[in-house]
């Protein structure tokens, strides 16, 4: 199973973040400015930066979007898609453009093996005002990469108190590969268990994916690993 969540995932967080916070924040402002033209002026302003950002951040997706998934992106692409998630979070410091355009500079950096960068792009996210939803995916993305650089009880430490909502299967199945890491096969299968009965996906493969998990981290599995590990 992928250790990141997919792109489609993002783009759903993505909008949970605008229904949670696109009318809270236009009610706020409605209060502050008060006033039917001064209330107009501003809409159509924020309106106009809105569709600059979305533009920006659709664009880089596009790039995404257009490749073939068996073909690695390019170094120019690379590089054009670095260059506007860092033009959106210079610019639209806070948004939820700027907090995706960052989750997936991250993802570049991982499957480039650069873990520094991911942890970077990963906690400047978490250090700029993300919605619940959008914290709860960063710190799960954070907490792998942490465990890829070989911190992994500060992985499992990352996440073993947060209440993940709607990614609990993701985080129970990323506790039970830290504690495999661990040599802890036993907390290993509970997780994966929980991880198993709490998917949602429908997804066929991931149900396999966690069975094969939990086979593995069975009494039996741990038995077989110690007497390996002897020989």
């Amino acid at each position: 199973m992928a250790n990141h969540l997919s792109e489609e995932e993002q783009i759903e967080a993505f909008k949970s973040w605008w229904a949670e916070n696109g009318l809270k924040s236009v009610a706020a402002v409605v209060i502050v400015v008060g006033g039917f033209f001064g209330w107009q002026g501003w809409n159509d302003a924020q309106q106009e930066r809105a569709e600059q950002g979305s533009a920006i951040y659709g664009d880089m997706l596009e790039i995404v979007n257009n490749q073939r998934p068996d073909e690695p992106l390019s170094a120019d692409k690379q590089a054009s898609i670095n260059a506007t998630a860092d033009q959106l979070k210079e610019e639209y410091n806070g948004s939820g453009y700027a907090h995706f355009a960052a989750l997936l500079k991250a993802k570049l950096a991982v499957d480039n093996d650069d873990l520094e960068l991911a942890v970077s792009e990963l906690e400047w996210v978490l250090n700029n005002n993300p919605t619940a939803t959008t914290a709860t995916l960063a710190t799960l993305r954070l907490a792998r990469v942490e465990s890829a650089l070989g911190n992994v009880e500060k992985a499992l430490q990352m996440i073993e108190t947060v209440d993940a909502g709607d990614m609990v299967s993701a985080y129970e199945e990323a506790k039970g590969d830290f504690y495999v890491a661990l040599g802890n096969y036993d907390a290993a299968y509970t997780a994966y268990q929980k991880a198993l009965d709490t998917d949602q996906s429908g997804d066929t493969r991931v149900a396999s994916i966690l069975r094969l998990k939990l086979g593995q981290a069975k009494p039996s599995a741990k038995e077989e690993a110690v007497t390996d590990q002897a020989e």
